[in-house]
């Protein structure tokens, strides 16, 4: 019994004393000896509260208070610390005289990375030392593989572990500074052994969007070069969910990114979005070697092989494929169709309208994008073309080429004009633009293109102008018909653009009262300036000769021609018979008649003075 109870107590002191290590052996002293060496390699000062032994739940050491301080440059205060570091080792190897660590565990580490007002990281200065001239010396024996397996193998540990961890960058480079900060971190990563496949499990919230993530999967098996023949890995931001599945092995990197549905709202941008966009069924297929070589344009850094998307706006929606291969990426877009009220930018309409049957594709290189295919169908018509954009400038510069055919501009007047359509009909053009930037004063002075247009069966709304010939030549008890409408059969003519003006060149119109002939400007600032000149038709020419002394005069060959200006804005156009240049032609018909017979005496030349007198006094203008 005796012995029982000694045995006990020899127990019990025992278990006393293994307890009692860790607070009868402190490893602080030792830290002088080390501290200068990771001072120096950091360049910066080092805080380390202490360090012990533990026992309880494993056995281990414990590193308490740890501080890394920041460049007293940038600001006074730690740039990363952690409450502890505790290290954990497996008993039964120990007591063979083998060291397995079985657990890493940092306890509330906090790192604070900022850029100040010159725009220069806290980071950069991290490790900085001065630098002189390196000694010469004999090139170093390139590792082995064993080298590389024996480093590995001193990382091996079962579990890997960070609580309540925090990370912050704050930039004050900009007018405003900004701050982001993951909060809340948990990381846990097991089995960081040769020959197994560790996984990872992480959970964090990124303010100021107050977003939570999570990130878990697996990658390995891990092999002596550290290549992953498998990764197997899901990313969630909120509600948006991401997979990613591939492998990276001797510098080559492959794998495939999915999401079955990606919102807006959910993503921690800022994105200049009127409405909600929902993005589903993500697929992309992508190779890339890393890490990634200097200097290397961004298009070329990585290939992508294939690309799929749906877009959805509201009750619209986008199909998207592409690929990016030796720096040129590739898109196309599709969809039935687009309702303009779906768009998810501010669009300056009066109302809005369906685009149909979209099909485009477009390229893009580190120099240019190019949209070089483009078909759609719009206010019942068809529209083609090309365009391309110069990149890597303030104001780009652009050109484009467009075709329609049997576009209804009424239609498509309505939907942008803020007041009444003015012209209706059925349109056709043909147009070469060629500018540089998209603001409106970059447009007015660069902005230059050349055009054709045809406008078939349509009515300039707003005004008759046979009852303004009517009236002009005073001509009473006759009505054209519509007093707020002028029918048409053919409108066809040129366009030039240029310095924010477009140029109408040779118009024609064709009308059933009259042909037209037309030239002059309408401006960026909707201002009209055209002249044009009518010629009436025989039957329209008899009725104002028949009912009007000056139409009797103008008459020739049967037909009448009256000029006609057109001033104001596009908004409030304001039609004017010409009637001085009336009397004028009227004159000259009259003298070049009279002369034929008097033979041109003093006497007659006498008479044509008087004569001009009278119809001036005719026309009361």
């Amino acid at each position: 019994m005796k012995w029982i109870l000694l045995i006990g107590l020899l127990l019990l002191l025992l278990v006393m004393a293994i307890f009692s290590l860790p607070f009868l052996i402190d490893l602080t002293k030792y830290q002088e000896q080390y501290r200068p060496a990771i001072e120096q390699a950091l360049n910066r000062k080092v805080t380390l509260q202490d360090i012990r032994l533990t026992i309880w739940p494993r056995i281990g050491a414990r590193m308490a208070g740890f501080a890394i301080q920041d460049d007293p440059a940038f600001r006074a205060g730690p740039f990363a610390s952690l409450a502890s570091l505790d290290v954990g080792v497996k008993l039964m190897p120990l007591l063979s005289g083998k060291v397995e660590v079985e657990e890493i565990t940092l306890r509330e580490p906090v790192i604070t990375v900022l850029k100040n007002t010159q725009g220069v990281m806290n980071i950069s200065t991290l490790g900085a030392q001065d630098h002189k001239a390196p000694e010469k010396r004999e090139p170093a024996e390139k590792p082995s593989d064993e080298s590389a397996l024996k480093i590995l193998a001193l990382l091996a540990v079962d579990r890997v572990g960070i609580t309540h961890g925090t990370l912050t960058y704050r930039d004050e480079s900009t007018p405003t500074p900004t701050e982001y900060a993951v909060q809340n971190l948990e990381f846990l990563l097991r089995s960081v052994r040769l020959g197994q496949t560790p996984t990872l499990h992480v959970t964090a919230t990124v303010q100021p969007y107050n977003l939570p993530i999570t990130l878990t999967g697996a990658a390995g098996p891990l092999v002596e070069s550290l290549d992953f023949k498998q990764i197997d890995l899901d990313l969630a931001l909120g509600t948006v969910l991401l997979s990613l599945k591939g492998s990276a092995v001797a510098g080559h990197a492959h794998g495939t990114l999915t999401s079955p549905a990606i919102h807006s709202k959910d993503l921690p941008l800022a994105l200049p979005l009127t409405k909600p966009v929902m993005i589903t069924d993500v697929f992309v297929d992508v190779d890339a070697d890393y890490p990634p070589k200097p200097n290397v344009p961004p298009l070329r850094m990585a290939t992508i092989n294939a690309l799929r998307a749906a877009i959805g706006m509201g009750a619209s929606s986008i199909g998207l494929t592409g690929s990016l291969k030796d720096g040129r990426l590739a898109l196309a877009a599709a969809s039935k169709n687009i309702n303009t009220a779906d768009l998810p930018v501010a669009v300056p309409l009066k109302k809005p309208f369906d685009i149909k049957e979209v099909d485009m594709k477009a390229e893009v290189t580190d120099q240019r994008a190019t949209l070089s295919h483009v078909a759609l169908q719009i206010f019942g018509g068809q529209v083609t073309g090309h365009a391309g954009l110069k990149l890597g400038h303030p104001t780009p510069p652009f050109d484009a080429k467009l075709a329609v055919k049997g576009l209804q501009l009424g239609q498509a007047v309505d939907a942008f004009a803020t007041d009444k359509a003015l012209v209706s009909g059925t349109a056709s053009a043909d147009l070469t633009l060629d500018g540089a930037g998209f603001a409106m004063a970059d447009l007015t002075r660069a902005l230059t293109g050349t055009g054709h247009l045809v406008v078939k069966d349509g009515t300039l709304d707003g005004v008759n102008l046979t009852q303004e010939v009517l009236n002009a030549f005073k001509v009473v008890g006759l009505s054209a018909g519509d007093a707020k409408a002028t029918a048409f059969s053919t409108i066809e003519g040129d366009v030039a653009i240029q310095q924010g003006v477009v140029q109408l060149q040779r118009f024609l119109a064709e009308s059933h009262d009259f042909q037209a002939t037309a030239s002059g400007t309408i401006g960026f600032d909707q201002s009209l300036n055209v002249s044009a000149m009518l010629n009436l038709s025989e039957a329209l020419s008899r009725t104002v000769a028949g009912a009007s002394a000056a139409g009797r005069f103008m008459a020739s060959k049967g037909r009448i021609s009256v000029p006609l200006t057109i001033t104001g804005t596009t908004a409030a156009p304001s039609y004017r018979v010409d009637l001085k240049a009336v009397a004028g032609k009227v004159g000259e018909q009259l003298k070049e008649k009279v002369g034929e017979f008097l033979k041109r005496s003093p006497a007659t030349e006498k008479l044509l003075e008087q004569g001009g007198g009278a119809l001036k006094n005719l026309f009361g203008r």
